[in-house]
């Protein structure tokens, strides 16, 4: 609803001012009453500001009150956020200043950690190295005990081969295989006895000329009286030998007899060792029991089977005084 105005005329009458009524016209003033409900509001002529009752101008003081209170609390709220957070971020930083101090603290004896396991794994290495050099020489050490064991075992095993060898003989004949003794009382000796002629490990005596012709059984028993046999050929290599130290003589029957002779009525030959002879070097096989190496017959056919009394040279075989594997 629209505000009712009302308006009054006052009219002040002064002695002194009437008296200049001609020079100046009388002043009016108005006052401008303003209802709403039971308020006025009144207009002073002399400010022309609205003077409105004390009950009129509560309300605005309730509302500045209420600001204020309110501007207070806000003001509180925030100086006690500001103290609040203030305070909990000087803790906060505290704690991740003592946090900081550990982690640097954990870091120094990580540090002294990594270098103690530095100097403990180059100590590791150092003395790894050290095992591993003393290992190798241990290792070293062993291999060349081990030679000098075998090489002893060896030895020992020559020596007892060796008088094995000498047990043979009922007199060892010392002069026939070492030279004599020299200044300082020291002989020299061969592995085979003067006159015979060493191959391989065996040694052979071929009889010349100067020689008495003999049968097969004569032959063979020379042979004995020297510790030796009658000659078993084993291979080609002591075939080709044979035949090239022996010499034609007087025909082309005659040879030099070897230690092989077959059993009567059967068809077999044997060493005189024991052993069948199996692979041959046969020019003839019939005419004999007994058998000889020919020296006019080709290298490789060149046995003859003749009588075991015919007389003829023979060869003889004993072991080499030098021992083998």
């Amino acid at each position: 609803m629209a505000e009712e105005l009302h308006y009054s005329t006052v009219v002040f009458k002064n002695p002194i001012v009437s008296l200049q009524k001609e020079k100046k016209e009388e002043e009016t003033v108005y006052a401008e009453v303003k209802v709403k409900g039971s308020a006025v509001t009144q207009r002073n002529p002399a400010t022309a500001v609205d003077e409105r009752p004390a009950l009129h101008c509560q309300p605005f003081r309730v509302v500045a009150v209420c600001l204020g209170v309110l501007c207070v609390l806000l003001v509180s709220a925030i100086i006690g956020l500001y103290v609040y957070f203030s305070t909990a971020l000087s803790e906060h930083n505290t704690k991740l200043v003592r946090e900081l101090e550990q982690l640097t603290d954990a870091r120094a004896f990580l540090l002294a950690a990594n270098q103690d396991l530095t100097n403990l794994n180059s100590n590791l290495s150092t003395a790894n190295h050290i095992m591993q050099s003393d290992y190798s020489n241990v290792s070293t050490a062993n291999l060349r005990l081990a030679a000098e064991k075998e090489a002893l075992s060896r030895e020992r095993d020559r020596l007892n081969w060796s008088l094995r060898f000498i047990y043979q003989f009922e007199d060892f004949p010392v002069s026939q295989y070492c030279s004599p003794k020299d200044d300082v009382g020291e002989r020299k000796c061969n592995p085979c006895r003067s006159g015979w002629t060493l191959f391989q490990s065996s040694c052979y005596q071929i009889l010349y000329p100067s020689n008495t012709w003999k049968t097969w059984e004569q032959s063979r028993e020379n042979c004995k009286q020297n510790n030796a046999d009658l000659v078993v050929i084993g291979n080609q290599k002591e075939q080709e030998f044979i035949h090239n130290h022996t010499q034609y003589y007087f025909d082309m029957h005659h040879g030099y007899w070897i230690g092989l002779s077959g059993i009567a009525n059967i068809s077999q030959w044997l060493w005189v060792n024991g052993s069948q002879q199996t692979d041959g070097f046969w020019k003839r096989q019939i005419g004999g029991h007994c058998v000889l190496t020919v020296p006019n017959n080709a290298p490789l056919a060149n046995w003859n089977a003749e009588s075991c009394s015919m007389l003829n040279r023979w060869i003889c075989e004993n072991r080499a005084l030098i021992w083998s594997d």
